[in-house]
């Protein structure tokens, strides 16, 4: 089924192995093109970062944004906190944890996963993948989870999705004209222990040190004993 909501055309599908997966395989043969989203019911298979299962069962939200912007390849990973802004403003209650999750008192409700094409150091484009726990969540995770509805909200995965692309569109639009410092401003408003001392998982070592917020990049800035780090791949815990 397809319908849209302002400039994006939905193709909605019962069930799917993946959204990214399948936006991918459609982005390449030029099936879809900018502004197209796939969204599902439930996924079979569905990919979280540094290819984590995401468990995907029906009442949650899953859909894959595909985006074809003229940026260079290092601005490629500036769209997961576009993404994570967007999300935040249409989730009350909720802050963002770096790189890409949004949590609400500490527990995981929502994550990004950023996947790209690059043609001669150039972005040819871009798919953004988000998962949402509306209604349910999997117990067995590495950083704890829970759902909207624990929190007193109730609403259909298409509202949800509606709700982030409002706040998304206006956030792109400000992100392709200027840059990463108005959506850097909004993100750090509400981030996961910002000035306070975290641990970071890089591969299988740990690093700890005060968080003090994401430079122009989106790199995590750390401040280990006087010496500032700057970090551009991690998990914080």
């Amino acid at each position: 089924m397809d319908w849209t909501h302002q400039d994006f055309v939905i193709h909605e599908f019962n069930e799917l192995e993946s959204t990214n997966k399948t936006a991918l395989e459609l982005a390449q043969l030029g099936k879809i093109s900018d502004h197209e989203i796939i969204l599902a019911e439930q996924q079979s298979a569905g990919r979280g970062r540094q290819n984590r299962d995401w468990i995907s069962p029906r009442g949650n939200l899953y859909f894959s944004l595909l985006l074809r912007p003229k940026i260079s390849v290092e601005k490629i990973p500036q769209l997961s906190f576009v993404g994570i802004a967007a999300l935040r403003l249409a989730v009350k209650n909720s802050v963002a944890k770096w790189p890409n999750d949004l949590l609400i008192e500490e527990k995981k409700v929502a994550g990004i996963l950023l996947e790209s094409k690059i043609s001669e150091k150039n972005c040819e484009f871009v798919v953004l993948g988000i998962g949402v726990n509306l209604v349910s969540n999997p117990s067995e995770t590495i950083f704890p989870a829970s759902n909207l509805k624990n929190f007193g909200v109730e609403i259909s995965p298409q509202e949800m999705l509606k709700k982030f692309l409002d706040e998304f569109e206006k956030l792109y639009r400000n992100w392709l004209d200027f840059g990463l410092a108005g959506i850097r401003q909004i993100w750090l408003q509400s981030a996961y222990r910002l000035n306070e001392k975290v641990t970071l998982k890089i591969d299988k070592k740990e690093i700890s040190g005060v968080f003090l917020g994401i430079d122009e990049e989106g790199n995590l800035l750390l401040n280990q004993d006087k010496k500032i780090l700057k970090i551009s791949v991690g998990d914080v815990s």
